[in-house]
C-alpha cells in the first residue's frame, strides 16, 4: 500500500469507525434494500493490512438497526471512494438487484475533482482496462492499442472493455475541474484509471494512478495555493524559505465520491434514487477551489433574472444570448 494513501487515511481518523458510526450513516432503507454513505478509507472487505472493514461490522450493525437478518452486500466501492453503498434485505431483493447490475440497468453517478481540465465538456471514455506489471508493482492500466479488438483478443491479453461517461460540471480555469462520472461497466478501479490515463486529468488525491511511481501526487503550485497549503521550513536550515513537502501532499485524500445510485422501476414501477452527500473534506475542497456542481445553472438563472428585469423595465434584451 502506498505511503501517501496510508497517510491520508490516518489524517481522517478512519480507525474510529464502528458499527454505530455506520448505523448513523444510513441514507435509505425500506423492506428490500438499505444503503449507507460509506466513509473514505474504510474497505468493504477484509484483506492484508486491513484492521476493520464494512463486512466486519455488519452483525452489530444489524442489531443496532433491528433489521431482523443481516443484509447482503449488493456491490462494492474502492476503499478510498466514499459514498453510496447498497445492501439487500431479502433473497428476492438480492436476486433482483443482482440481475439489474448484471444487465447494467443500475445507474451509478460519481463526483470527482480532477487535477487539470479535460479537453471536452462531456463524452465517453471507451478504453479496455486490465492489470499490468509496472516498475513500481502491479496495478490496473489502460490499453489504447486494444480499442475495438475482439473479446477473444482482449481475454488473451487479460483485459476487458470498459466504458465511462463523463461531464464537466465546473472548472477553475485550467487548474482543476469537477466531473460527473457514470461507469457503464463495473470493472475494478475503472473510473480512476480512465480519468487519469484517458482524460489525462488524474483525480485529486489519487496517489496511485497519477504516475507510475509510488509517491505522493505531484500538484501544480497554483492548485496547492488554492488548497491553502503553506511551505514548511527545513529543520536543518531554518533560515531557508519554506517548501511544500511530499508528506503534505500525501495528506490529500482521494476526491472520488459515489454520489447517486438509481434503481429504475424497482419499487412498484417507480425509480429508487439514493443520494449521498459528499464528505466534509470534499465539500471544503470544492469551496477552496471555487467549484460548484450547479454553477452553470446558477449563471443561466442570473441571465434569466436579468432578462425578466429588463423586460419589466421595457428595455431591449437583444444582447442576452439565448432569448
Amino acid at each position: 500500500m502506498a505511503l501517501a494513501a496510508k497517510t491520508a487515511r490516518l489524517a481522517l481518523g478512519t480507525s474510529l469507525i464502528d458499527a454505530q458510526y455506520l448505523a448513523d450513516r444510513v441514507i435509505f432503507i425500506n423492506n428490500d434494500i438499505i444503503a449507507i454513505n460509506k466513509p473514505y478509507g474504510l474497505p468493504v472487505h477484509s484483506g492484508p493490512g486491513v484492521k476493520i472493514c464494512v463486512m466486519d461490522l455488519l452483525d452489530e450493525f444489524t442489531e443496532i438497526k433491528k433489521l431482523g437478518q443481516k443484509p447482503e452486500l449488493a456491490h462494492r466501492l474502492d476503499r478510498d471512494c466514499s459514498g453510496t453503498l447498497l445492501f439487500t434485505r431479502s433473497q428476492s431483493a438480492a436476486k433482483k438487484v443482482a440481475e439489474m447490475f448484471t444487465d447494467r440497468i443500475v445507474r451509478k453517478q460519481y463526483w470527482a475533482i480532477t487535477v487539470g481540465v479535460p479537453s471536452f465538456e462531456e463524452g465517453e471514455i471507451n478504453i479496455p482496462v486490465g492489470e499490468a506489471k509496472l516498475f513500481s508493482g502491479h496495478r490496473i492500466v489502460t490499453r489504447r492499442d486494444l480499442v475495438g479488438k475482439s473479446p477473444e483478443i482482449l481475454k488473451a491479453a487479460g483485459f476487458k472493455n470498459a466504458v465511462t461517461r463523463f461531464q464537466v460540471l465546473d472548472t477553475n480555469k485550467t487548474t482543476c475541474a469537477l466531473l460527473q462520472l457514470e461507469p457503464l461497466t463495473g470493472l475494478k478501479q475503472q473510473i480512476r484509471v480512465h480519468v487519469a490515463e484517458g482524460l489525462k486529468c488524474p483525480i485529486l488525491g489519487d496517489h496511485k494512478f497519477s504516475s507510475d511511481a509510488r509517491e505522493p501526487q505531484v500538484l501544480p503550485l497554483r492548485l496547492l495555493q488554492l488548497l491553502q497549503f503553506q511551505g514548511v521550513k527545513s529543520k536543518t536550515d531554518p533560515s531557508a524559505k519554506g517548501k511544500i513537502r511530499p508528506w503534505q501532499r500525501a495528506l490529500i485524500p482521494l476526491h472520488l465520491h459515489a454520489r447517486q445510485l438509481i434503481l429504475p422501476q424497482f419499487d412498484k414501477g417507480k425509480d429508487i434514487i439514493i443520494s449521498a452527500p459528499p464528505p466534509e473534506y470534499f465539500q471544503e475542497t470544492l469551496q477552496n477551489l471555487s467549484l460548484h456542481p450547479k454553477k452553470k445553472n446558477m449563471i443561466l438563472s442570473r441571465h434569466e433574472a436579468e432578462y425578466l428585469r429588463l423586460r419589466r423595465l421595457g428595455k431591449s434584451t437583444k444582447r442576452l444570448v439565448g432569448f
